[in-house]
């Protein structure tokens, strides 16, 4: 992409355009076609050019007023002809304007000629040219504040009564190698010491706005720490309070400090209890005072928690939620007699509802829902209009979100397979309200590949009800498919001082990709009180999905949109990922992603002051799933389990997948990943989640990190610090755990050859830097193009295997139940890699179950270990104390004092005990030596408990006996082997 030069001099303007008009060209293109020209401008200034989706030799020319440019094949994970010829795709400019709607430009290009009248295009309206081959639609102005080779993340802002912005956000500083820590290797090094080597860590930052320009950044926290989001809110006296959590000593504790007089003040803090303070959000009430809630964790559960100003400090912290649920996402809003109101959304009803809750005079009166069905209702934004009317934004999802999803059941929903975002008032009196015209109108639809389609929210059909046909009717080697639906998510809602209703969120739409990922954008929607404006396009928003910019208004009609853009709409190689052959290793020296604060700012006519609503029915109080209900007694008895040896059983997994992921565009959100595992998957232990924690990039793998961290609950949960190494085939796809933070995932050498063979050097290299690290790994999908030959193995670092995983399929042996076979290899056939053959090579391996991408509910890593903290965990791999299922069953299989996992002799015959306990009867329960069914039994009940003597074992061999079970529901539990070396006569 040859448009550094003029790219860089368009986005570095001291002053920010007015507006921007993207020009998209190619819209109709079957092939890839020139599209080189330029434009003018007539009535108005150009003060900048930059490219949308360049890629290639795409490049602007010097000067800044034309382009070289060819429309492209549309850029999906993995290659973009995995279903035959991909689609060509448009590309396109934005040019930057100062000017009035008096104004034109003419733009030139080798396909044709035609002019855009700003006039014509107002904010939410696209103008179609060339017979449909071009269209132009009007965006806000955007500026960088400022540029570094830092990482800016997570803004949050609040205007003064001058009309100043206050904002606060994080900084994370590089390690000064960190892009060549993560090259991929020519040969092995010396060593794996680097891997260890510390990051810059981070520190929250505040800076001013006021007249037209920021000021110089505030250090709020000290640099070199480890911190989370923060808020901040001015109080009655012009004083900001910013807040944030830090990480100390292993526990996050929420903390404030103001600006006063340009300075710091002191700091003061506002947690210090035992488990994490986080995700704060802060208003301040019609008096002037600061209040702040947060989402704080106490003995493995999430509440809501909420403080106000008192003077220089704050009170203490009140318990503002009040169910047995986890509750999460807090947001705030207080309105001009007085009231405060607190919204989140809660996992009290097995499912995700959001609620509302307001303080007034002083007092917290009743908990009230939002919305309470049984689908997925989630990460809200509250805001109070000019009449007292609240306003909540929130996202819906799906019924049974995170239950069974995979290639075989669909009787639930995955995490992401479409989200709407919902608007509802709340009169003063309770009664709900929404908004006389339908915001589900402007808004994007299904993502679609077409720039220009029209497909809004509104039109979309059902997408919420799961389909148990889905599963039943799947294409051969091809997983469970998503449902087409759209993806807006993350809503931000704000009022601005005229009324106008401005909500932003995230789309996929257009739907392109990069190496980081899939490409997620802001978009603006407005109400005016009559009439929607929108869906307007917000440039230098592309990051993740989870990515929540600031809003803030200083005057009727005008909104600055304050967000974190790390470049991923433009394509970059990315040498990483995929891992490449010899010839492919990387060679890109410099990380082109990066994260930086944007502003997009907007001005339309002011709000009409009051605003056309109608009256809805009021949501009704949520209930709890009879289904969940079922599944709660089964995970407590799990949880209550405890072994002849005090060994407790812990259920999870170590094979997710997020947004982080290049791969991860139908995941959803890295947070959204630890929902389903502490609340829909109800787990004791993970690891999550991405391959290389974001293809080795340092802040990616920081924030995977962190969150490992701040969910940590000792007894409770046990997150791992994890990551996938995905190495093609021969070597294998292997998920990888440390209990230790802080260690780098390992870079590549060349892969080996699969019709050579012999040990692969960057397997052994593996299993070194895991030694030296005290880690294990495993195989997935091991007889897959993602799998191995089985030509490596080491029993100290590789003690399980992934048996089987959600998203596809069982690789225990041929012909076993859910097994992949030739015409039905979802991931491709290698039946080189079915574990029974690595069993008969003496490999002692464990099994264990886990999810990979979009499945849920049905694959689980069940550990039996001393107690629930990381060293235990760890030391059950080790000893290879592991079972997989795809359900909750409970199971037991020991031989005298031994039991599964275990390698030992004995002179007597060798005795079997198994002890299981289903989630409903057995149809089959199988004993299998030596890969060969040895003894059967059809108990027809879920209570399973028998034992089993090997009368004719070999003198002086060593033979391994494991255990499958299957239900008569389908359901799978695979008992991990034990090897029995028989020294009798």
């Amino acid at each position: 992409m040859k448009n550094a030069l003029v790219y860089l001099f368009a986005l570095s303007a001291g002053a920010q355009a007015a507006v921007g008009v993207r020009v998209i060209l190619g819209l109709t293109d079957k092939t890839p076609t020139k599209w080189d020209g330029s434009v003018s401008a007539k009535g108005a200034r150009i003060t900048g050019i930059e490219p949308w989706r360049f890629e290639g030799e795409d490049a602007l020319a010097s000067g800044g007023s034309s382009w070289n440019l060819s429309t492209h094949p549309v850029r999906l994970f993995g290659g973009a002809n995995q279903q035959g010829t991909p689609p060509v795709v448009a590309n396109g400019v934005v040019v930057w304007v100062d000017g009035d709607d008096n104004g034109s430009l003419d733009v030139t290009t080798v396909n044709g000629n035609f002019s855009i009248r700003l006039a014509d295009i107002p904010f939410g309206k696209t103008m179609q040219a060339l017979g449909g081959r071009a269209a132009a639609d009007r965006i806000p102005g955007a500026s960088r504040i400022g540029a570094s080779a830092d990482e800016q993340d997570y803004p949050a802002a609040a205007a003064d009564k001058s009309g100043n912005v206050w904002l606060a956000y994080l900084e994370f500083k590089h390690n000064p190698d960190h892009n060549k820590l993560r090259w991929n290797l020519r040969e092995r090094p010396a060593n794996f010491d680097n891997l260890q080597a510390r990051t810059g860590g981070d520190q929250i930052l505040a800076r001013k706005y006021s007249n037209g320009a920021w000021g110089d950044p505030i250090e709020i926290s000290a640099g070199g720490g480890d911190v989370y989001r923060p808020a901040i809110s001015v109080d009655g006296s012009g004083t900001a309070w910013v807040f944030w959590s830090s990480n100390e000593k292993g526990n996050f504790d929420l903390w404030t400090r103001p600006i006063v007089a340009g300075k710091p003040g002191r700091a003061v803090r506002l947690s210090d209890a035992k488990g994490s303070d986080i995700d704060p959000v802060a208003t301040t009430d019609s008096s002037g005072k600061v209040w702040v809630a947060w989402q704080a964790w106490r003995d493995g559960r999430a509440s809501i928690m909420a403080a106000e100003q008192k003077g220089r400090g704050f009170s203490k912290a009140a318990l503002v939620s009040s169910s047995k649920g986890n509750e999460w996402d807090p947001a705030i809003a207080a309105d001009s007699s007085g009231r405060v109101s607190v919204v989140w959304d809660s996992y009290r009803a097995g499912n995700y509802d959001v609620v509302a809750r307001t303080a007034a005079s002083g007092k917290w009166g009743a908990e009230t829902f939002v919305a309470a069905t049984a689908k997925y209702e989630a990460y809200p934004s509250a805001a109070y209009d000019k009449s007292g009317r609240l306003w909540v934004a929130y996202e819906e999802g799906g019924d049974r979100w995170g239950k069974d999803f995979g290639a075989y059941d669909t009787n639930g929903l995955a995490l992401y397979q479409g989200r709407a975002i919902r608007l509802k008032g709340f009169e003063s009196d309770g009664r709900a309200v929404e908004t006389g015209a339908d915001v589900g109108a402007v808004m994007p639809g299904t993502p679609s590949q077409n720039a220009a389609a029209t497909a809004r929210q509104s039109d979309a059909g059902a997408f919420t009800t799961p389909d148990p046909g889905n599963a039943k009717s799947r294409v051969l080697s091809r997983p469970a498919a998503n449902v087409p639906a759209p993806k807006n998510t993350m809503p931000r809602l704000i009022v601005d001082a005229s009324g106008r209703i401005w909500l932003a969120f995230r789309s996929a739409h257009p739907i392109w990709w990069s190496p980081l990922g899939t490409v997620w954008t802001e978009h603006l929607a407005s109400f005016d009180g009559k009439a929607w404006t929108g869906p307007v396009f917000l440039a230098h928003s592309d990051n993740l999905l989870d990515n929540r910019p600031a809003l803030v208004s200083t005057r009727g009609g005008e909104l600055m949109v304050v967000g974190s853009a790390d470049g991923r709409r433009e394509f970059h190689r990315l040498g990483r990922l995929p891992p490449g052959r010899p010839a492919a290793i990387a060679t890109l020296t410099e990380d082109p992603f990066n994260n930086d604060l944007w502003t997009n700012v907007i001005s339309l006519p002011p709000g009409a002051g009051t605003l056309a609503v109608k009256e809805v029915p009021k949501p009704p109080a949520a209930s709890v799933d009879a289904m969940d209900s079922v599944e709660n007694s089964a995970v407590a008895r799990m949880r209550a389990y405890r072994t002849p040896d005090k060994l407790r059983l812990l259920r999870g997994e170590f094979h997710r997948h997020s947004e982080i992921s290049a791969d991860g565009g139908n995941d959803g959100t890295i947070i959204d990943q630890w929902r389903y595992m502490l609340d829909a998957g109800a787990m004791d232990w993970v690891g999550c989640c991405d391959h290389d924690n974001g293809g080795g990039r340092e802040y990616s793998w920081w924030i995977s990190q962190k969150l490992t961290e701040i969910f940590y609950t000792p007894g409770k949960f046990v997150p791992m610090f994890s990551y996938e190494r995905s190495v093609p085939y021969p070597e294998g796809h292997r998920n990888v755990i440390f209990a230790q933070r802080g260690i780098r995932s390992l870079p590549r050498l060349p892969i080996s050859s699969a019709d050579v063979p012999g040990r692969a050097p960057d397997t052994q290299m593996l299993y070194d830097y895991l030694k030296k690290f005290n880690g294990i790994v495993a195989s997935h999908t091991s007889g897959t193009n993602m799998g191995t030959d089985w030509r490596d193995n080491d029993p100290l670092t590789e003690p399980v295997v992934e048996i089987y995983q959600g998203d596809r399929q069982n690789y225990e042996m041929p012909g076993a139940p859910r097994t992949n076979a030739e015409n039905d290899s979802i991931g491709g056939w290698r039946p080189k890699g079915f574990v029974s053959l690595a069993l008969d090579m003496g490999y002692k391996l464990a099994f264990q179950a886990s999810s990979d991408h979009v499945s849920t509910h049905m694959s689980y890593c069940n550990i039996l270990a001393k107690d629930s903290t990381r060293e235990s965990i760890l030391e059950a791999f080790q000893k290879r104390h592991v079972y997989g299922s795809t359900d909750n069953i409970l199971a037991d299989f020991r031989s005298g004092p031994h039991m599964m996992g275990d390698a030992f002799s004995t002179p007597s015959l060798p005795e079997l005990k198994l002890k299981l306990t289903g989630t409903g009867p057995f149809a089959k329960v199988q004993v299998i030596k030596n890969g060969k069914y040895v003894y059967t039994q059809e108990p027809k009940k879920a209570e399973v408990d028998f034992t089993w003597k090997d009368n004719s074992p070999e003198s002086g061999k060593s033979s391994y006996y494991y255990v499958r079970g299957e239900q008569e529901n389908g359901e799978i539990v695979w008992v991990s082997p034990m090897w029995i070396t028989y020294t009798g006569k």
